[in-house]
């Protein structure tokens, strides 16, 4: 189970409450790395997280999975109501236990998943959590299934967020077969270019989406960033964050995307990889991405050790 999943079991109760002290292992991190319920002990094997209970207190909450895959909320209760950094007079409380998919119905364990769609199911498992870029990337998907179907295209991406893991899934253009390209810009910007005698490319740019809760999800974002949030911010953030991904699956395409039409040169294609060995590191390094200087080739990062300043290179 990841942390999103365990998130939206809290908001569903889709847990046990157990809130009884207990005695806690902790590393030379300072972070939980077992406990003792009853008489038996759990070890630790992942923390999904951790928290504060209360907005200036130390971080004092930890989402653990456990070695048998049961995933905890586990914190520590200070006697002090407003505790320093320094204090650890207070007692460990196990608080609950997320439920298992074997506890739950099928209906109850796809919610929690939100895996609202069979193409979205797919991605999910691939990537490993489900995130509002990574449904742009599937909802871009959708347009290239129905108004490219059948055009052997390639593609631009101007970010490297999820989505392209989406697209690459869904669509079979990925940065292996050089169907795929990323331009790193930071913008959900996609080129469809289509290949022969027409030199057609088609670009889909997000709009600016409006979900009506702006203010309220870049304060939460601020806070999490800020090592700032408690325990409840993150669950809120959390919920607003899957209401972004119910939104994102429902509108429509034309009203999710702008559509401008661009001439392209030449599409991607893939070829043979040619290797070179680099001057200075001595690695093989892909013929296409060394560069030739005063009649040496380095890779990127000997050439850059090099000769930071150098503009005037030659691609090969």
């Amino acid at each position: 189970m990841d942390k999103t999943e365990a998130l939206r079991s809290i908001r569903y109760d889709l847990f046990e409450y157990i809130q009884k002290e207990v005695a806690v292992d902790l590393g030379s991190n300072g972070l939980p790395i077992g406990f003792r319920h009853g008489r038996e002990r759990h070890g630790i094997t992942r923390v999904l997280d951790y928290f504060r209970t209360q907005p200036g207190w130390p971080i004092n909450a930890f989402l653990v999975e456990d070695d048998d895959k049961e995933v905890y909320f586990l914190y520590f209760h200070f006697l002090a109501s407003h505790p320093d950094n320094r204090s650890n007079e207070g007692s460990w409380v196990l608080s609950f236990r997320i439920l298992s998919d074997r506890e739950l119905m099928a209906l109850y364990r796809r919610d929690r998943k939100m895996l609202l769609n069979t193409a979205i199911e797919k991605v999910v498992d691939f990537h490993g959590h489900l995130c509002p870029e990574l449904v742009i990337g599937v909802r871009v998907s959708e347009y290239a299934h129905r108004y490219l179907s059948g055009e052997d295209f390639s593609l631009i991406a101007e970010n490297t967020t999820s989505a392209a893991d989406a697209i690459q899934v869904l669509l079979g253009t990925t940065l292996g077969n050089k169907r795929l390209q990323v331009m790193d810009f930071g913008k959900h910007n996609y080129t469809f270019v289509v290949p022969g005698d027409r030199h057609m490319a088609l670009r889909l740019s997000l709009k600016r989406p409006h979900y009506g809760d702006e203010d309220r999800y870049q304060g939460l974002w601020e806070k999490i960033r800020g090592l700032e949030a408690t325990f409840d911010d993150v669950v809120e953030c959390q919920r607003l964050m899957d209401m972004r991904i119910k939104a994102l699956c429902k509108w429509d395409l034309e009203d999710m995307f702008d559509l401008e039409e661009l001439r392209y040169g030449t599409a991607s294609t893939e070829l043979p990889a040619l290797y070179k060995i680099c001057h200075s590191c001595h690695h093989e390094v892909l013929t296409d991405r060394a560069i030739e200087y005063h009649g040496n080739l380095y890779c990127i990062p000997c050439f850059q050790r090099i000769n930071n300043a150098y503009i005037g290179c030659k691609i090969q």
